[in-house]
């Protein structure tokens, strides 16, 4: 089995060890025989039966998949040999498109309303193109139109009207004078793939007949092959065709201005195809690294929930998983390997851990960007931010998570986390000329009331003769700070303070200390 890594800009995730599935089961299998496979796509029928379609060397095929003992071919497409067949489906037809140099290539519109009977070719649409690389539409509308990209006529993109399926109708192109290589449609606005200029074009197609390019959002990587919006929009997933380059995540809220917020790959030495995003999951066919699932519910932090591997090859180049769609009601997810052909597959929907800290100096509070962050579990440093902040995300777990600095002793801290939650840590390092404070004096400093409303009084521990009183929150920021000379009580004003948790810490000038939690109601 092939080495695994996932690699996280700005953010880090953990190495999961290699194995062939996690969290991530076989539903059923079908091979035809066929040479080769390619893209694949949905077809839910108005009684709820599902379908899986796939493009094969000689055609595109259709398998009933509710079934996990009676996965069945139920009708077949016959077109043009290619190793390049893409698939999506809007109502009951499907649409098929191929990408080869050779004659007789064109639209297929096939009809799918007589599924589980037969499936029937309607039409074969070549008036403006013959060849497109890939074929997507909106999913999140029916809106009735279809988008072939990469069209060998202008290499562009080419808006198809299909409201007739019987009589597709071209309505409008966008043909920047580069090669599209593919598209992903949402609203009113197109995400282009400009695979060679490294970027993705955005276009308002709000008006279908004049695509409008409103920005481009540079690609980190290069060889831009695809992306994906996360459903809330602000987050767009760019896939790159070319093995060691990591895929991106962008913020898009502004696309004027957008921010690459992490980087994924599960393998230096290979490539992520094609990313699909449903919920808080991005589902990605990962090439010679099979099925790979991320929880991107904080997209600055995918975390590697989920996988299986079709291919038992090494890593890297263009064999293994084309495809992975995930747009079944019943939460299955098909895909197209290159050799094995229709892959089915069920996920558990396992959410991950985060958490995230700060070091800081014990005694003045500054910040320690310098410090060693380790996870002692796997050995993995954690590399910290101008800030002295750590980010991690992993799959539910006890952790064990240690911090050094040259002149301070080593600090450790143990805590649990399950699946979906996430913690917030201070790390405070105590210079190695100075005690650390004992259990029992931590334990003195006395506050009343607490919870507090507006106003609670600290009692100032025996032996503390003059020194500073500070209120921080969980982040470990200094709110106030109250200086006291031998008065045995001091009060604090909380009135200012919103509802929450805070730390009072009381520091001598002899370099002892005490800190009490409060509770701001």
């Amino acid at each position: 089995m092939k080495n695994l890594f996932t690699l996280i800009f700005l953010s880090f995730t953990l190495l999961l060890s290699a194995q062939d599935a996690l969290n991530v089961e076989l539903f059923g299998q079908f091979n035809r025989g066929d040479e080769r496979y390619s893209g694949s796509w949905s077809y839910v029928a108005p009684d709820g039966s599902e379908y899986a379609l796939i493009g094969a060397k000689t055609g595109m095929a259709v398998y009933s998949i509710d079934d996990a003992s009676n996965i069945e071919e139920l009708g077949f497409i016959p077109g043009p040999a290619t190793n390049w067949r893409e698939i999506t489906v809007l109502g009951q037809h499907a649409y098929i498109t191929t990408d080869v140099q050779d004659t007789g290539h064109s639209m297929q519109v096939v009809d799918l309303s007589d599924l589980p009977n037969s499936i029937s070719l309607v039409t074969s649409y070549n008036e403006t193109f013959q060849m497109g690389h890939i074929i997507q539409r909106d999913i999140y509308s029916e809106a009735p139109y279809v988008y072939v990209h990469g069209a060998d006529t202008d290499d562009g993109t080419h808006i198809i009207d299909v409201s007739d399926p019987a009589n597709p109708v071209e309505v409008g192109v966008y043909a920047p004078g580069y090669y599209i290589h593919d598209g992903h449609v949402k609203g009113d606005f197109l995400y282009a793939a400009a695979f060679y200029e490294d970027k993705i074009d955005v276009v308002d197609i709000s008006d279908k007949t004049n695509p409008t390019l409103i920005a481009s959002i540079p690609d980190p990587g290069n060889n831009t092959h695809s992306s994906w919006l996360t459903e809330d929009n602000k987050y767009l997933f760019v896939a790159d065709e070319q093995d060691g380059v990591a895929s991106s995540i962008i913020n898009v809220e502004d696309v004027t201005d957008p921010t690459p917020v992490a980087r994924i790959l599960a393998n230096e030495a290979s490539l992520l195809h094609n990313p699909y995003i449903r919920g808080d999951w991005a589902f990605c066919s990962h090439n010679t690294e099979g099925l790979r699932i991320y929880d991107i519910a904080d997209p600055t932090l995918p975390v590697e929930v989920g996988y299986y591997d079709t291919y038992s090859g090494p890593s890297g180049g263009f064999s293994g998983l084309w495809s992975a769609c995930p747009y079944f009601p019943s939460g299955k997810i098909i895909g197209g390997d290159r050799t094995e052909g229709l892959y089915i597959w069920t996920f558990n929907d396992t959410r991950a851990a985060r958490f995230s800290g700060i070091v800081k100096d014990s005694i003045s509070g500054e910040i320690l960007p310098n410090a060693i962050v380790e996870l002692v579990s796997n050995f993995t440093n954690l590399p910290l931010s101008p800030q002295a902040e750590f980010r991690y995300g992993t799959l539910a777990n006890d952790f064990i998570v240690s911090a050094n600095l040259a002149g301070y002793e080593e600090k450790v801290i143990n805590f649990s986390l399950g699946e979906g939650e996430t913690g917030e840590y201070i790390i405070e390092l105590v210079p190695d000329n100075l005690s650390a404070v004992s259990d029992l004096e931590e334990a003195t400093l006395n506050v009343s009331p607490n919870p507090f409303s507006a106003f609670t009084s600290i009692e100032i521990p025996q032996g503390f003769q003059k020194g500073i009183i500070s209120v921080k929150n969980t982040y470990g920021q200094i709110l106030q700070n109250i200086p006291f000379q031998g008065n045995e009580y001091q009060t604090i004003d909380g009135s200012e303070l919103p509802s929450g948790i805070y730390f009072i810490e009381v520091k001598s000038e002899d370099k002892r200390r005490s800190i009490a939690k409060i509770i701001k109601k």
